[in-house]
């Protein structure tokens, strides 16, 4: 698979989406609960040592987003495949960095492994942002109610990003 046209699509799991978030009071509560999603999946090796990259990664620059979205991620060698946990609270919590933060509403943590490229990492990173710009792709994740709807906001989402950079090329 060529990880620079790497699909969201392709790679997030029924098994790593959680649309309840129930007793996730925190950014930390939050970041452990998904990682244990993605261990569950078998997309870790090691989900201590993947935790460690995710807290490194937020020292370096805030991950949280406005519209309730935060977007935490490491590159580690505790992750074994690529994969994308994805957790909805409807209440939202407060997901504080070291730069700012605010509610957030939206958690997307990404895994990404040690052996795929900086280049390969950034393009998935930003077309998940490009994603979360659309309001429509935002209002389909709050209304999912299930991983379909999930996956088919993801789908039509990716396709509108596709159909954006041939009208624009």
């Amino acid at each position: 698979m060529d990880t620079k046209k790497l699909k969201i699509s392709e790679v997030i799991r029924a098994e790593t989406i959680d649309l309840d978030l129930k007793g996730v009071e925190n950014k930390n509560q939050a970041i452990d609960y998904l990682a244990g999603l993605l261990n569950k999946a078998g997309l870790l090796v090691d989900k201590e040592t993947y935790i460690k990259s995710v807290y490194e990664r937020e020292l370096m620059g805030p991950t949280y987003m406005e519209h309730f979205i935060a977007i935490p991620h490491g590159k580690s060698a505790g992750v074994k495949e690529a994969g994308i946990a994805f957790g909805r609270s409807k209440a939202g919590f407060q997901y504080q960095t070291s730069l700012g933060g605010g509610l957030a509403k939206l958690v997307f943590l990404l895994a990404i492994p040690d052996r795929m490229s900086g280049d390969a990492y950034m393009a998935v990173l930003a077309r998940l942002a490009r994603l979360l710009v659309h309001e429509d792709f935002r209002n389909n994740l709050y209304l999912a109610e299930n991983y379909q709807d999930v996956l088919n906001a993801f789908v039509d989402g990716e396709r509108l990003l596709e159909d954006l950079a041939e009208s624009n090329s």
